[in-house]
């Protein structure tokens, strides 16, 4: 008997519109959780499950099912298989970049959409993951492509006329698309809420190992002694020199920052692919009697794996991924809802896509306007 797999949920926004401003904004995600396909199956049988449950980020997906079957165990995960895991979350991350970038953001601005990078890293990642030659020669074809030869400074430097010239001046389709979108982003989707670094993620998962045990409903509402962070490529990038620089400009983060921050992010898994850098994988874990917790960086954010089980048994499994985060009932994608302002309904719903996916849910949204 085949094993029936659920949608992937969905992101639900409400917001009260007078007519000029949204003057109330309701977020919630609603994703299924996988603990009634895997409970008083062997923890062994996450690992076949988890990915078809979760295929948008599969390889993260597995990576943390993995991770949390070593860690079950008691186990720390060994060297070598962690760089084989950072690997994949490195490819990953560039595929996503990539489909963002190459498909889904043309496609909104009537850019001409550019499927060719996307295509070949799916048709060769798992022999990218081994040959690392190949990998780098497909991730500087790539890096040309995307970047072109004009002045690239703003990439390592905080120069906004740089960025400028290059929006102006570079014969690619990704410059064309970004001239297309910075005048549509800027301002769009403002934040206030701090942003997840590096160093929360261990105090984070030593925390949420009593919280997942004695909260069922952490999953959809979490939080980090009381806070709500903003997680992905913007995070990750708030101290390159080029986005410190606009933040302090601007005062806070908004749409065209997420999206500039991506191209950024891309740019540098590019280059350090090409040159055969190793990658990092931001990883912590914790494990206390039957409980287990793991929680590892990826494209979106932060993404945890929880489970209670016996060796041979899985009693309960819950995970907590970055939309959970960023479309948190407080999280940073109501702020920005708070924040629209328009006189037309179609203006409205452009505005809240445009906003949307800035943020990159991992699953489809729908949205309910009312009247005030």
């Amino acid at each position: 008997m085949t094993t029936a797999i659920p949608a992937e949920g969905r992101v639900e926004l409400r917001i009260e519109w007078d007519g000029q401003a949204v003057q109330r904004a309701e977020v919630r995600s609603r994703r299924p959780q996988p603990a009634a396909l895997l409970a008083g199956r062997t923890p062994e049988h996450a690992r076949a499950i988890i990915p078809r449950v979760y295929s948008l980020c599969g390889d993260a997906q597995s990576v943390a099912a993995e991770a949390l079957e070593t860690v079950l165990h008691g186990d720390a995960p060994d060297k070598a298989r962690v760089a084989d895991w950072a690997e994949r979350i490195r490819l990953e991350n560039i595929r996503e970049h990539l489909w963002r970038l190459g498909l889904d953001w043309p496609r909104v601005v009537g850019e001409p959409q550019q499927p060719d990078p996307v295509r070949e890293l799916l048709a060769e990642r798992t022999r990218f993951a081994g040959d690392r030659e190949a990998a780098a020669s497909w991730a500087g074809k790539t890096f040309a492509g995307l970047f072109g030869s004009a002045n690239l400074s703003w990439l390592e430097e905080p120069h906004h006329d740089s960025l400028t010239q290059w929006l102006e001046a570079a014969p690619t389709p990704l410059a064309a698309l970004l001239a297309r979108l910075q005048p549509r982003l800027t301002g769009l989707g403002p934040s206030g809420l701090p942003f997840f670094q590096a160093g929360d993620l261990h105090p984070m998962v030593q925390a949420a190992l009593p919280r997942l045990r004695s909260d069922p409903d952490f999953h959809w509402r979490p939080d980090h002694q009381g806070q709500v962070f903003e997680m992905g490529p913007l995070a990750r990038q708030v101290a390159h020199p080029l986005i410190a620089a606009l933040l302090a400009r601007q005062g806070v983060p908004d749409s065209w920052l997420r999206v500039l921050a991506r191209v950024l992010e891309l740019g540098g898994a590019l280059h350090s692919l090409n040159r055969g850098v190793e990658p990092v994988l931001g990883l912590a874990w914790q494990h206390g009697g039957n409980e287990s917790v793991v929680a590892l960086e990826m494209v979106r954010g932060v993404l945890m794996h929880w489970q209670e089980a016996t060796p041979d048994r899985i009693r309960d499994y819950r995970i907590v991924a970055p939309t959970e985060w960023n479309f948190h009932p407080l999280g940073p994608a109501r702020e920005g809802l708070l924040q629209l302002r328009a006189t037309d309904e179609a203006r409205l719903r452009e505005m809240v896509t445009l906003q949307v996916m800035a943020l990159d849910p991992c699953v489809q949204y729908e949205l309910e306007i009312l009247h005030a």
